[in-house]
C-alpha cells in the first residue's frame, strides 16, 4: 500500500490561542500541557488533518513532581477521552519547549507521552490521534493513523494566517538559479514553498488567466485549475493565452491555461478539472490557497464557505462595469482576502443576503457581462501578490487590508472604507470549531 502523504492544519487564531495558554505560568508545573481536537480525510493518496478546538488540562489536574516538566492526573485524561468521544474527534497531545528551531522530545516526553495518546486512541480508534510539540517558531509532531500502530511524522504543518506558515520536516531547500535570481528577495525558502504548495484557481477566464500566467512565472509547480467552459470568441479580448484556433476547435479553458503553463513552466503538474468546483470539491480540499474569479455573489459564497470549512485562504478578485444615471460607463472591482478565523465577506459586507437575493430574483436575466482586459490584468496580479505574500511573508505586513477596493476610471486600488466598520470581535458566520470534515457528536 502507497504511503499517505500527511498535511496537518491548524488555523492562525487557534494557533496563537494556544501558544499564549501554554506560556502561562503554574503555580507549581515547570510547563503546561493541553490537548488540540481534530477531523481527517482521506483523498486520494492524501490525508488531510484539521485541527479546530483546544482544550488546556485544568490547573487542579496538575499533580506536584519536581523530576518532571508536567505531570497531571487521570481526570485530565478523561476529560480529554469525554471530548474525542462526544465529538468523534481525533485528539492532539500538545505543550511547549520555549526556543527558537525544531523542537525533539525529552526523555520524559518519550516516556510519558505514547502512554497518553494510547488513552485517547482507545477512546476512538477511528480518528488520528498523536502529539505536538511547539517551540518559538517550528513544530515536532507524531501521529498515530486510523486502523494502524505505526507513529507517523507528516509531510507538512501548516498553520493557516497571513502570512501562513509551512513546515516541511526533512526537507531540502532548492538553491536559487539564474531562473528565479531576480525574485530570491521573497526569502530562502520561497522558491522551495512555491514547489510545494497547492494553489487552486476556480474561473479560468479574463481574471482567472492572468493568475494562471503568472503562477507560471513564479514557478508554481502544483496549480489545481477548475473551468468548465470552452472558449468563444468573446473571450479574445481578455483571455490570456487563448488562440483563434481555440475558438474553432473549442478548447477547453483549462487545456489553454495548462498549454500557457507548460509553456513557461515545463516542470509544473497541473490538475485540471473541467467542471464546476462542487463537482471536484475533494480536490479542491487538498489546496493550501484558493484564488476565485467568479462572476457571482452566490458563488462566491459558497466557494467562500467551503474554503472556511477546510482552513483555506480564499482570494476573491472581480471586476464590473455599471452605467449611471447619464448613461456614462464605469469600472469598479475588488481584491478580497478572507482567511479563516479573520473576517469574512459578509463581515465586510461585499456578500450580503440582499444581495444574494436580489441576484436570485434575476437569475437567467443577466445577459452579457461587460468585460476587459486591463482590470482584469489589474486586480489579478494583486491576487497574485497576496498568494506571494501568504506564502513566503515577505513584507510582515499581517492582516491588513485584506479588502481592497478598484476604481477603474482613477486608476485606484485602496483599501475600502468598509475596514473601519467591522466589528472587533472575531467571525462568527463560520466558527473555527466546525472546520474540517463535518461530524456527528453523542447526545
Amino acid at each position: 500500500m502507497k504511503k499517505l502523504k500527511v498535511h496537518v492544519k491548524m488555523p492562525g487564531p487557534l494557533y496563537e490561542k494556544v501558544l499564549a495558554d501554554l506560556k502561562r505560568p503554574h503555580e507549581f508545573a515547570g510547563e503546561r500541557v493541553g490537548f488540540l481536537y481534530t477531523t481527517h480525510k482521506i483523498i486520494g493518496g492524501r490525508m488531510i488533518i484539521w485541527i479546530n478546538s483546544y482544550s488546556p488540562v485544568k490547573d487542579d489536574h496538575y499533580i506536584y513532581d519536581r523530576s518532571v516538566g508536567a505531570r497531571f492526573s487521570g481526570a485530565a485524561i478523561r476529560d480529554a477521552m469525554e471530548q474525542v468521544i462526544t465529538h468523534n474527534s481525533g485528539s492532539v497531545y500538545v505543550h511547549l519547549h520555549n526556543h527558537k528551531g525544531v523542537p525533539a522530545p525529552s526523555e520524559a516526553d518519550k516516556n510519558g507521552i505514547p502512554g497518553v495518546v494510547q488513552s485517547l486512541v482507545h477512546a476512538n480508534p477511528t480518528a488520528t490521534h498523536g502529539y505536538l510539540i511547539l517551540s518559538k517558531n517550528s513544530f515536532f509532531v507524531r501521529l498515530q493513523l486510523p486502523g494502524g500502530s505505526l507513529v507517523t511524522a507528516p509531510e507538512c504543518i501548516s498553520v493557516i494566517g497571513k502570512p501562513m506558515v509551512f513546515h516541511y520536516p526533512g526537507k531540502r531547500l532548492h538553491k536559487f538559479g539564474d531562473k528565479y535570481s531576480r525574485q530570491s528577495f521573497l526569502g530562502p525558502e520561497s522558491q522551495f514553498l512555491f514547489g510545494q504548495v497547492r494553489v487552486a484557481i476556480v474561473g479560468l477566464g479574463g481574471g482567472g488567466s492572468h493568475v494562471a500566467q503568472q503562477f507560471a512565472h513564479i514557478g508554481i509547480l502544483n496549480p489545481a485549475i477548475f473551468d468548465g467552459d470552452h472558449a468563444e470568441e468573446s473571450n479574445l479580448n481578455r483571455l490570456i493565452g487563448a488562440w483563434f484556433m481555440d475558438i474553432l476547435r473549442r478548447t477547453l479553458k483549462t487545456r489553454i491555461a495548462k498549454r500557457l503553463f507548460k509553456k513557461i513552466l515545463p516542470g509544473v503538474a497541473v490538475e485540471c478539472y473541467d467542471g464546476r468546483w462542487q463537482d471536484y470539491a475533494e480536490a479542491m480540499q487538498t489546496c493550501d490557497i484558493v484564488v476565485g474569479c467568479v462572476d457571482d455573489y452566490a458563488s462566491r459564497a459558497e466557494l467562500e464557505a467551503e474554503c472556511r470549512r477546510y482552513l483555506i485562504p480564499y482570494i476573491d478578485i472581480g471586476m464590473d462595469v455599471h452605467v449611471d444615471e447619464a448613461g456614462k460607463s464605469h469600472i469598479s472591482g475588488q481584491v478580497i482576502t478572507s482567511i479563516p478565523g479573520w473576517p469574512c465577506m459578509r463581515c465586510l459586507q461585499f456578500v450580503t443576503e440582499e444581495k444574494l437575493g436580489k441576484e436570485a430574483a434575476k437569475y437567467g436575466q443577466a445577459g452579457i457581462r461587460p468585460q476587459v482586459v486591463w482590470p482584469n490584468g489589474t486586480l489579478a496580479s494583486t491576487a497574485v501578490g497576496i498568494v506571494v505574500e501568504l506564502i513566503t511573508g515577505w513584507t510582515s505586513q499581517g492582516m491588513g487590508n485584506n479588502y481592497l477596493s478598484y476604481d477603474g476610471d482613477k486608476g485606484t486600488l485602496v483599501p475600502s472604507h468598509r475596514l473601519k466598520f467591522l466589528p472587533e470581535e472575531a467571525c462568527d458566520h463560520f466558527p473555527l470549531s466546525q472546520s474540517g470534515v463535518p461530524a456527528y457528536q453523542s447526545l
